[in-house]
């Protein structure tokens, strides 16, 4: 009786991950895997290895939800989700599914840790000394490639857009400074008074489909002024991004009104989106784990038929 109101009252608490909204994709998934890993450890041996399994089943189905442009949180839940439901048939006992779990989601992580590094040591080749280099958000890609490049010496200057709402451009800004490195932060208004100064600029994305991709709201107009001045502009993503718009339509989820402007006038309205999506002409090449592509090249290795 005791275990049947305990599964019903047990719910993986992501409340602090659907609040945060000034990570990218890669920090919610790995915050997510690892919140599950922490429940399994924690909680799962209270649980049934079939309410376990739609315990972690409605968690990552709750975040997709809150976040449908976030490829990565999508896959690795899948793949956690696929891997579960082959474990409930292999005839562990309660005890080695709830660990094979757990190792799993090490696996999982590992797996995301070793495309980071490679497409830092990628990254890194398109800097040189002295670059001027302007970004937009917070990306854990674009941070990893500075970090190596910090890492190898390398001396060259930031320029973040503040990427209001909710303003995530500043979390990086004060990361990297913190690291001695030179940066500024520009109003998201004001890219193009400073963007012939730029020798390049590095963005991220959440998604990559067809005929481009998905990131913070103002990598569009970012990477058009970059165009305008002849700045080269280098996109920073993994593979496991990949989701074809032709599986699955991009969903644009509005955001509160408020953070934005808060109008005195009820008829006023206020548009608030977080992501926008930008063509692959937009950009120049794509840092990946498997190298750096020409858009081109990219696309027919990764999106084509």
């Amino acid at each position: 009786m005791d275990r049947i109101k305990c599964e019903r009252d047990m719910t993986i608490d992501i409340s602090p991950i659907l609040a945060d909204k000034t990570s990218g994709s890669y920090s919610y998934t790995v915050k997510i895997l690892k919140r599950i890993s922490e429940f399994i450890k924690n909680e799962g041996a209270a649980l049934s290895p079939e309410a376990l399994f739609e315990e972690v089943h409605q968690a990552g189905r709750r975040l997709i939800k809150a976040q449908p442009n976030m490829v990565l949180v999508r896959r690795y839940n899948n793949q956690l989700i696929s891997f579960y439901k082959r474990t409930l048939k292999s005839g562990k006992n309660d005890k080695e599914l709830r660990a094979a779990l757990v190792e799993k989601i090490e696996e999982l992580l590992a797996e995301m840790e070793s495309s980071l590094e490679v497409i830092a040591r990628s990254g890194t080749k398109v800097i040189t000394n002295f670059n001027k280099i302007m970004t937009i958000s917070n990306s854990t890609a674009v941070r990893r490639i500075l970090e190596e490049a910090i890492r190898q010496k390398r001396k060259f200057e930031v320029y973040v857009a503040v990427s209001m709402p909710p303003g995530e451009g500043t979390h990086l800004a004060e990361y990297l400074s913190q690291r001695g490195v030179k940066v500024t932060v520009v109003a998201d208004s004001q890219i193009g008074v400073v963007m012939d100064e730029m020798n390049l600029v590095l963005v991220g994305a959440d998604r990559l489909y067809e005929e481009g991709f998905v990131n913070k709201a103002g990598t569009l107009p970012m990477s058009l002024v970059a165009d305008q001045y002849h700045v080269p502009v280098y996109l920073a993503a993994e593979t496991t991004k990949v989701l074809r718009e032709s599986e699955r339509t991009i969903k644009n989820i509005g955001e509160e009104g408020r953070e934005v402007y808060l109008p005195e006038n009820k008829e006023i309205n206020v548009i608030n989106y977080y992501y926008e999506k930008i063509p692959f002409s937009a950009i120049r090449k794509v840092i990946c784990e498997e190298g750096v592509f020409e858009v081109q090249e990219f696309q027919s290795w990764y999106l084509g038929d």
